[in-house]
């Protein structure tokens, strides 16, 4: 199968935003009294953050709070200790002179996803930015869903590439092939989702599992 859509997760795909995001987590927490056993921090990154609070707080105002909390605090500061990974540029770079269209699908907020983009010269690359909206689409289905409709991309030519189970999740229920990034953040072994069809050391390899199905060398 040939794709044409590549639809990119952002955190723990494209960069390391655990820096800022755990750091931000531990201001939020302290802010709202609670202590939280920090182990825990890698499984938030990837689903919304209004699912993480609601965890805690058991009442989604109340975790709309902590979000709206933790966005100030994170855009304040720590969204500066964002890393690109290693090849990604360059990977991007190929892909989009062959002509694959490189796209962005994220449970991060949209703005702040465009904004690292630009910040990393990522920008002439990426094709489309579909971003998380609170109260709107926050889910990855919910994201790629609106990038398929926004595109008008045939589904048997896209494919999602991130590093979570809930990437390969949001991408089984649009009916979707997954590469699974083994860079990023998410439990690898445990990751047993039909629609996934390979596993990527580094950016490269993702590359290299997608220009053969274009018979490109």
């Amino acid at each position: 199968m040939m794709y044409e859509y590549l639809f990119y997760d952002f955190d723990g795909t494209i960069c390391d935003t655990s820096p800022g995001i755990y750091a931000t987590l531990d201001d939020t927490f302290a802010h709202y009294g609670m202590s939280v056993d920090k182990s825990l921090y890698p499984r938030y990154i990837g689903p919304p953050l209004s699912d993480t609070f609601y965890s805690y707080f058991g009442d989604r105002d109340k975790a709309y709070e902590a979000v709206a909390y933790f966005r100030n605090a994170y855009v304040a500061g720590n969204i500066k200790l964002t890393r690109l990974y290693d090849g990604i540029k360059e990977s991007f770079a190929r892909l989009s002179a062959n002509g694959f269209k490189v796209c962005v699908a994220t449970c991060k907020k949209e703005e702040e996803a465009v904004a690292l983009l630009e910040g990393f010269g990522l920008s002439d690359y990426v094709h489309f930015v579909s971003g998380l909206k609170y109260k709107v689409r926050e889910t990855k289905s919910e994201v790629l869903s609106h990038a398929l409709e926004t595109l008008r991309a045939d589904k048997d030519r896209c494919v999602m590439i991130g590093d979570t189970d809930f990437d390969a999740e949001g991408a089984l229920q649009c009916g979707l092939d997954c590469v699974i990034c083994k860079w990023g953040f998410g439990d690898y072994d445990a990751i047993n989702r039909p629609n996934v069809v390979f596993f990527a050391d580094t950016p490269e390899d993702a590359e290299r599992f997608v220009r053969e199905r274009a018979h490109l060398s």
